[in-house]
């Protein structure tokens, strides 16, 4: 799981994101994100995951694909660059599919996007 610094206040900064922010789409996922501007202090990396009972109604099944979706982010943290915030929309598409094909995903649009530093 990720860290709580890590994760976004979805109330909050969700709607920034949508507003400001650049859509990617993927197989398993859209991946909305934003590049905050360099301010000095205090900058870091915030994600998080939107995944709807369209997807499936039992809450076992999305928590079990928040948590793969979540772990492979993590494994991706030290070398995102600083001031990413970005929301993961999952599609069904993702279901059935394993770790690897996951995090395999997740870095062709990090890399696409140039956000691994």
């Amino acid at each position: 799981m990720l860290p709580k610094k890590k994760r976004l206040d979805l109330k909050r900064e969700f709607f920034q994101i949508k507003r400001n922010g650049k859509l990617i789409k993927g197989r398993f996922f859209n991946f909305l994100f934003q590049k905050q501007q360099p301010s000095g202090d205090l900058q870091s990396q915030a994600f998080a995951f939107v995944i709807s009972k369209k997807i499936d109604k039992r809450a076992s099944e999305r928590n079990k694909i928040k948590r793969l979706l979540s772990e492979a982010v993590r494994s991706f943290l030290p070398q995102v660059k600083l001031g990413v915030e970005g929301v993961f929309l999952v599609k069904k598409e993702i279901l059935g599919k394993d770790f690897a094909e996951i995090k395999k995903e997740i870095e062709a649009i990090f890399k696409e996007e140039n956000l691994l530093g």
